[in-house]
């Protein structure tokens, strides 16, 4: 089949020479003959993906308005950003088994994707986005959209990694004939080159010359509640239950317009670069974003990611106040046990399943825009066959956001607690079907629903934890969201 160029009575402009000779080439003509004479056409899934021109992957989600699931994952220091809309096919489980239930439907997913890609890169190709919950079940009314583990395949996807902008699209063949196909990826493809023609748009900013402002609704007795938390489980750490146990606690706040995602989401980005920017949007109304520092894993030949993120501190509000801050913070007994719990467990979880764990022996800092942490970086050489829904199942949750041991502290986080936490501080990121994926741990974020966002944070408790110290440590990592939210 030999592709026209389209002229200006078409419904399209004119695709430019190079995506032209992409698609009329001999490798792509190869691939539309295999499809045409493929046995299996009713439930194949069809995936493109070609280079395309640059262009900022959350300016492409906030004009593509039209799909009511979208995907947003940035981290600038990691060169990689990606955009996503659309769902060609769901993957959902809820229960203890919900990692290995993703697992195994993505494998009976990968059967039928046929994929075409005009670029040799391990981010070419299919990506699934989503999460999990934090716990086996999500059924509380304002988390349940987002299901106990979700995934989804989208009708588009665009990624920034380096230099390099890839688009990928998943078409449905549903017994569509080669000519059709043809003729959607040219207009979906157009579709994307328009976007640069939109870029002056003031899209999602409808009350320019007006103050937002937000309500809070926090109880007058909050504080006294949460101190009471810290004791009980101050109470249970002392009985020997457990050596560390995180509690966390929700502020919801009400704004005077409608909460616009990739608004917000372009704040956190500007304020917080050196953490990772997400966006998971289930509906028209519902959404859950965040800025978090923490990564929980990335997978990538064989080499496995993760860090130890425990024990906070402010950040000085002059040079020499910032240094001295930070050397207390790592003089602090009471940090440095919260923090060795963490990287002993990831230590435990991950040996059975590599080679080598290398990490260094004493934390370093992170120094973010409010707050410095904590932090060791550790990587693992993985042994071969091994999928990375089994790491996340086994890391899921460290002592940074459950408790140590975990098998006796995460069963009274909800009886403490007594909130719902949804996804919060549970695995949020991407995966794709060429053995790469990064996920990170869903803190300092918020549910947005319509008007009303729903902010979480919390903290690590050990034997000498003070109630007053845990309940400023709150405050300060509220202030991402709520800083951010401010600026709309």
């Amino acid at each position: 089949m030999q592709l026209k160029r389209m002229n200006s009575a078409d419904r399209f402009p004119e695709i430019p020479t190079t995506f032209i000779e992409t698609l009329d080439s001999e490798s792509f003509k190869t691939f539309l003959h295999a499809l045409s004479h493929s046995k299996h056409q009713e439930d194949q899934l069809l995936s493109f993906t070609l280079p395309i021109a640059p262009i900022d992957p959350l300016a492409a989600l906030e004009l593509h308005q039209e799909k009511s699931e979208r995907f947003f994952w940035d981290h600038p220091g990691n060169k990689i950003s990606i955009s996503a809309a659309g769902k060609v096919k769901e993957l959902k489980s809820t229960g203890s088994s919900r990692f290995d239930d993703i697992s195994e439907k993505t494998k009976e997913l990968k059967k039928k994707i046929s994929a075409y890609t005009a670029i040799t890169h391990s981010m070419a190709g299919p990506l699934f986005l989503g999460g999990y919950s934090f716990g086996d079940h999500n059924i509380s009314p304002v988390w349940k959209k987002f299901g106990a583990a979700r995934f989804i395949l989208p009708e588009w996807t665009l990624v920034k990694t380096g230099n390099k902008h890839l688009l990928t699209l998943i078409i449905d063949r549903k017994d569509k004939a080669i000519h059709d196909i043809y003729t959607e990826i040219i207009e979906r493809v157009t579709d994307f080159l328009n976007i640069s023609g939109k870029s002056g748009s003031t899209n999602g900013r409808e009350y320019p010359d007006e103050q937002n402002m937000l309500c809070n609704f926090q109880g007058l007795n909050e504080k006294q509640r949460w101190k009471n938390k810290v004791e009980k489980a101050k109470a249970h750490i002392s009985h020997n239950d457990f050596e560390k146990i995180v509690l966390a606690r929700s502020v919801e706040l009400e704004s005077k317009h409608p909460l616009n995602p990739t608004l917000l989401s372009y704040q956190l980005r500007q304020s917080y670069p050196e953490c990772y920017s997400f966006i998971v949007q289930v509906d028209d109304e519902t959404s859950f974003i965040g800025a978090t520092p923490e990564r929980l894993a990335s997978f990538e030949n064989g080499v496995f990611k993760t860090e130890g993120l425990a024990g906070s501190a402010s950040r000085g509000k002059s040079a020499s106040e910032d240094a001295a801050i930070a050397q207390n913070l790592m003089r602090s007994e009471k940090d440095l046990e919260e923090h060795q719990f963490v990287v002993r467990a990831i230590d435990d979880s991950l040996l059975p399943y590599s080679y080598k764990v290398d990490h260094p022996n004493k934390p370093q800092i992170k120094k973010l825009s409010n707050v410095q942490h904590l932090f060791t970086p550790i990587s693992a050489s993985i042994k071969e066959g091994v999928q990375i829904h089994e790491l996340l199942k086994k890391l899921h949750p460290t002592p940074a956001v459950g408790g140590y041991p975990k098998v006796t502290s995460v069963p009274h986080i909800q009886e403490i607690e007594q909130i719902e936490r949804g996804w919060y501080s549970a695995p949020v990121g991407w995966y794709n079907l060429n053995g790469c994926g990064e996920f990170a741990v869903a803190i300092r974020s918020a549910l947005l629903h319509k008007n009303r966002a729903y902010l979480y944070a919390g903290c690590g408790i050990v034997s000498d934890s003070d109630p007053e110290s845990e309940w400023n440590e709150t405050i300060m990592k509220f202030e991402p969201m709520t800083n951010a939210l401010n600026e709309l």
